[in-house]
């Protein structure tokens, strides 16, 4: 019981944060309801383990990110009926403007911006969970901040 309650806390404080990361990523919220859900379901099997690090909310973002590189490799289905989506979920303008900026970063830089942004992750346990070095993921972050910026300030 004590493991599905610690869990229920984890899912509750990383749940929108792994969900805005994929929504930004992918634009679609169904998708990343679905993608987040499936993320914590495969960490709520691995909980024993993952519960004794501080990076299990990392685990779950990269896990997330996973499974949205995967699903955009399949075939795509044809979506017929509109769905109705609360505020929540809708982005704003400048909202927007970031994640079509962040759609363009490539797959690295985009990763370790929402790692260490969205994730809070520091560089160390972002650059374990992407299995690069840590200059590696300065480096990402520092060219994905500058294209940012630059994409960004182009708006009006």
């Amino acid at each position: 019981m004590e493991k599905a309650l610690d869990f229920q806390a984890f899912y509750s404080a990383q749940y929108q944060r792994v969900f805005k990361a994929i929504y930004l990523s992918g634009g679609d919220p169904e998708l990343a309801h679905d993608i987040t859900q499936e993320a914590f379901k495969l960490a709520f099997v691995r909980w024993r383990r993952l519960s004794r690090h501080e990076w299990a909310g990392g685990w779950v973002m990269t896990t997330a990110l996973n499974l949205l590189r995967k699903e955009r490799r399949r075939p795509q289905e044809v979506h017929l009926d509109p769905v109705k989506h609360d505020s929540r979920t809708r982005l704003g303008e400048s909202d927007q403007d970031l994640q079509n900026a962040l759609r363009k970063l490539p797959v690295r830089q985009r990763t370790a911006i929402l790692l260490y942004y969205l994730a809070d992750l520091p560089v160390p346990a972002v650059a374990q969970m992407m299995g690069v070095a840590e200059g590696t993921v300065k480096a990402s972050l520092s060219q994905a901040r500058s294209k940012l910026q630059q994409a960004l300030a182009d708006k009006p």
